[in-house]
């Protein structure tokens, strides 16, 4: 435990002054609207085998993530937030609030830019799975015509 404590003030401090900003979810996710694809996934912990599967799923896919203008936020059990990698010892409960999901609950929801909720899954999502839906939108459609 005080490894994983350690490890997070040393990932605040790599981070300077954002580490130090608060994330909200009634703040940021106003600002993504129009610009991002957020992908949220809510775990009691970041050992959590849910958790770690979906963490491998996105990694191995962070190409797809980018070409798809997509924000990755993490809440982890009450007190973590990550967004992008960047992690934050803070309270998480604005994130859980706003999307319904009970704490210790792992759930992945997939938020299009417009703001609506375009998935909600209480099991890891398959790289297949996210990319056909997100490019069967008509948004990611158009995003798709105006690049080739």
């Amino acid at each position: 435990m005080f490894l994983k404590f350690l490890l997070l003030v040393m990932l605040s401090v790599a981070g300077g002054a954002r580490a130090t900003e608060s994330v909200d979810a009634d703040t940021l996710m106003p600002q993504l609207i129009w610009e991002k694809r957020v992908l949220l996934v809510f775990a009691p912990d970041a050992e959590d085998d849910r958790m770690q599967r979906q963490n491998a799923v996105l990694a191995a896919v962070d190409a797809g993530l980018i070409e798809r203008h997509m924000t990755v936020i993490r809440a982890l059990g009450s007190n973590i937030v990550s967004v992008d990698g960047d992690s934050r010892a803070q309270p998480a409960d604005s994130f859980y609030r706003r999307f319904g999901v009970d704490a210790g609950e792992f759930r992945v929801i997939l938020v299009g830019k417009d703001g609506t909720v375009k998935l909600d899954r209480s099991a890891v999502v398959s790289d297949d799975e996210l990319f056909q839906l997100i490019d069967s939108m008509p948004m990611r459609r158009y995003e798709m015509s105006q690049d080739g």
